[in-house]
């Protein structure tokens, strides 16, 4: 069972927000077929960008069934950022909606798009299953969507996903678990991002209940839970931060016995807040506190290629990454390619059947984010002897010097002769997502302190910001 918090049109017409297995596919397969009718054939790109709701999937779905490929873009991109995606991926179309409609202003046919269309045009769809011959057979390495990167250290990257590289995260968790007969998982991810879009699959391949929520904000997650009752909410480090951060009522929450954090890796503190609510079950009997599974992982990794579970009792961990999730193979990289030694600071790489094979029309990007068979993540990280792995710095962040790599280090800097960059130790002391990677931090800083931009820049004698040159160019 599917329940979307924002409603679909269905085939009589009229608004449905709960949907069988049977159902969707019969709506999908009205969509593939109004795809059909515009010329959309098996390869061409169509871009989606909608106000994110499960409607993104629905086309994701309806487009696969006919061998096109969809390039979801997150509604909450700004325009500009957008056009750029859709004019690097070259779709034949745009299905889009009034708001974003009005905001493109007809710049899409500057970035070569060839037609656009909204819900408003698709008038009159019906009950229409298609011929054999226009439902596309994949192979493992046909691509099957386009998603992009969150852009945090860089313009958005159009990341591509194959029909096997994209379910190889959700069937090593298939192998591994039986789901108890009452989970109940609610999506609190964004319905364009491929993480969403493999839990989908997950659940429908489990037989699991699940709940696509539209709006991942704090206060609107918790009335979803409190209205739906999931036992495991999934979402990212960002709703998550949003959530434990708002006014919570403990029984809104007596459902929840689990959540999973996706992508950038959670802050502590707002972990065991959310810690603190639902609950666990030992030896059969019900305990106070529910569990947190957190991970890193990425629009490229497909899945997340390293975990680690919070229980009440976990001692607090400072930038513990986890261990390896399957099926990935994790290791920590010098520059040359070699493994590097226990507690020694490298690249992150990962080998998996999960990892993207790269970024649509960019060769350069994908190439030189290998080496030898590793992905790199873009992840300055180390590993001890025991296999934990811990978040050191990201790589376009770290700064080089002549006795070594100096990274996350504020007060070393200060010392160094670098006063102003003080202004980062203020996150230690503001309710500010100080994650083990800080990605978001990053984000959060620049947008607080924009006046900041207009300040001269620093000097740059003492300090290289960039790798050396000799080192491959990860993923940013």
């Amino acid at each position: 069972m599917l329940l979307a918090d924002r409603p679909l049109t269905g085939l009589d017409g009229r608004l449905q927000a709960e949907f069988s297995i049977a159902e969707l596919d019969d709506l999908a397969q009205a969509w593939s077929g109004w795809y059909l009718d515009l010329g959309v054939r098996p390869r061409d790109r169509v871009a989606v960008y909608l106000d994110d709701s499960f409607e993104d999937q629905l086309h994701l779905a309806a487009l696969s069934r006919i061998g096109a490929i969809a390039v979801l873009v997150n509604g909450r991109m700004p325009v500009d950022t957008a056009l750029g995606l859709i004019r690097r991926t070259a779709p034949v179309g745009l299905y889009t909606d009034r708001a974003h409609l009005a905001e493109l202003a007809g710049r899409q046919a500057g970035a070569g798009v060839a037609w656009t269309r909204t819900a408003e045009d698709a008038t009159g769809l019906t009950h229409r299953p298609l011929p054999d011959a226009a439902c596309y057979r994949h192979a493992p390495d046909d691509p099957v969507l386009i998603c992009h990167s969150s852009g945090t250290t860089g313009d958005p990257k159009p990341v591509v996903h194959t029909h096997a590289q994209s379910v190889a995260g959700l069937r090593a968790r298939l192998a591994e678990r039986a789901e108890a007969p009452d989970v109940r998982i609610l999506s609190a991810a964004p319905q364009s991002h491929a993480g969403a879009t493999a839990f989908t699959l997950y659940c429908l391949l489990a037989g699991v209940p699940l709940i696509a929520l539209s709006r991942p904000g704090g206060p609107e997650v918790a009335a979803a839970v409190a209205r739906y009752r999931p036992t495991l909410v999934l979402a990212f480090n960002q709703t998550h931060a949003a959530l434990a951060t708002t006014e919570l009522r403990e029984e809104d929450f007596a459902s929840v016995r689990y959540w999973i954090n996706m992508g950038d890796a959670a802050h502590d503190r707002h972990v065991r807040t959310l810690m603190r609510l639902g609950y666990h079950l030992a030896d059969g009997e019900r305990r106070p506190g529910s569990f947190f599974g957190d991970g890193l992982g990425s629009s490229e990794l497909g899945w997340n290629a390293l975990g680690r579970v919070f229980t009440p009792d976990s001692p607090p961990r400072p930038r513990h990454l986890g261990r390896v999730v399957p099926p990935a193979r994790v290791a920590v990289l010098r520059p040359d390619g070699s493994e590097a030694g226990p507690d020694e600071v490298g690249m992150l790489g990962v080998d998996s059947p999960a990892v993207t094979p790269g970024y649509w029309n960019d060769s350069d990007t994908t190439y030189r984010s290998r080496i030898g068979t590793w992905f790199l993540s873009g992840d300055l990280v180390r590993r001890d002897a025991e296999g934990d792995f811990f978040h050191v710095d990201r790589v376009v962040d770290a700064i080089h010097t002549a006795d070594g790599l100096l990274a996350r280090a504020g007060k070393a800097l200060r010392a160094a002769g670098q006063p102003e960059l003080a202004l980062l130790e203020c996150a230690a002391e503001q309710d500010l997502p100080v994650g083990a990677t800080g990605k978001v931090l990053k984000r959060v800083l620049r947008e607080r302190y924009a006046d900041l931009a207009g300040l001269p820049a620093l000097p740059g004698r003492a300090f290289a910001a960039a790798a050396p040159a000799s080192a491959p160019h990860p993923a940013s």
